[in-house]
């Protein structure tokens, strides 16, 4: 099917554009830039390097040290917004979030880097002891986006309490846990994914994200991939404890509305067990039992994983499956992308590095 085939887009010539906007002001004169895109349960984030001056008649607001005054940067808040495109085509927005710190490098002129992290930084460094069992998951969730500040996007309501399932897995929750760590526990419990992009957080299953059901982004050796690795590294060498869960949309997930189907993969018990559990409502025994045998063949087939580098295309995310030609029967397939790092400047334009792997999304 993939054999021989070359396709994919390619990057005709267009001119970069890439906006940065320091405190919602616009910065021409920046060095480089990069962005990291870190998967799923990872917090994205971001360096910028800008020219510094050591001078009470700085060339601009935010990039100078004085012998009277200094700038935002040194002492205050720091909001960075990167977004890049090509001249004539769609502007797309890369990462939005404050400095964590920044850098300075007086070796060779006067730099400052600065470095920070998307929203998620926000739920990440927020630790507290979670009094949250009498809500459902989605509930939780709701209040903990709003007390950041943060869009919450909950496309399916869950209806189980979160102290019925804390109950039987003490373990599992810590008395005191960030936000962030917190929302990954819920999702697990779920069968949901948790993703922060700009100020919107996404909380429910991997196939309903927009991106992901998007037909796969298209790469192939030879014509728009650079610099390609790949290594093989087969499943049987992991244990797996495989749950589809279903009941009717309303109702508690218990008892007689509740069905489970479950398999194990390997050995149900040792050090490095790991569990995928899908919640489904609404099917049958026998649909269960369906998506019980997809996934497990999808767990049985040999893992591929790799990274290339190839330019930058506004179509791409994280969130958004690539299908890779041109590399020969079984390696040329379908992939799940775990990782993207853009980077950039004034002289080489837009450059984009792309991990990925075609073991089941986590």
């Amino acid at each position: 099917m993939f054999q021989g085939m070359n396709k994919g887009n390619f990057r005709t010539f267009g001119k970069p554009i890439v906006n940065i906007t320091i405190n919602d002001k616009k910065i021409e004169d920046w060095i480089s830039f990069q962005v990291n895109w870190n998967g799923l349960g990872e917090v994205d984030d971001f360096e910028v390097e800008f020219q510094w001056d050591i001078s009470d008649k700085p060339k601009h607001e935010f990039f100078y040290s004085g012998s009277k005054q200094s700038s935002v940067v040194i002492k205050g808040k720091v909001v960075v917004k990167i977004e890049a495109g090509f001249e004539g085509e769609e502007i797309v927005p890369l990462i939005e979030g404050e400095m964590d710190y920044p850098e300075w490098d007086f070796s060779d002129g006067e730099t400052v880097k600065i470095v920070g992290r998307s929203y998620a930084a926000k739920p990440y460094d927020f630790v507290e002891t979670v009094k949250y069992q009498n809500m459902t998951a989605t509930e939780a969730f709701q209040k903990i986006c709003k007390t950041h500040g943060l869009t919450p996007i909950v496309p399916v309501a869950t209806s189980d309490m979160i102290g019925e399932y804390v109950n039987d897995d003490h373990t599992s929750v810590a008395e005191e846990m960030s936000h962030w760590d917190y929302v990954l526990y819920l999702a697990e419990q779920e069968g949901f994914v948790s993703r922060i992009k700009g100020k919107e957080w996404y909380f429910a299953p991997l196939s309903m994200l927009e991106d992901y059901q998007k037909e796969p982004l298209a790469f192939s050796y030879g014509h728009n991939v650079r610099k390609l690795k790949m290594k093989k590294a087969p499943n049987e060498a992991r244990n797996f404890v495989v749950e589809v869960i279903s009941w009717q949309s309303g109702e508690k997930k218990k008892k007689g509305n509740r069905i489970v189907e479950k398999a194990v993969i390997g050995k149900e018990e040792g050090d490095n067990v790991y569990t995928i559990r899908r919640n489904i409502p609404n099917i049958t025994r026998a649909q269960a039992q369906k998506h019980l045998k997809n996934i497990c063949s999808e767990l049985t087939k040999q893992q591929f994983s790799g990274s290339f580098e190839t330019d930058f295309f506004q179509e791409l995310t994280n969130d958004r499956r690539i299908v890779l030609y041109g590399v020969g029967m079984e390696l040329s397939q379908i992939y799940h992308v775990e990782s993207v790092t853009i980077s950039g400047d004034k002289e080489s334009g837009i450059e984009c590095s792309i991990q990925f792997t075609n073991d089941i999304a986590q």
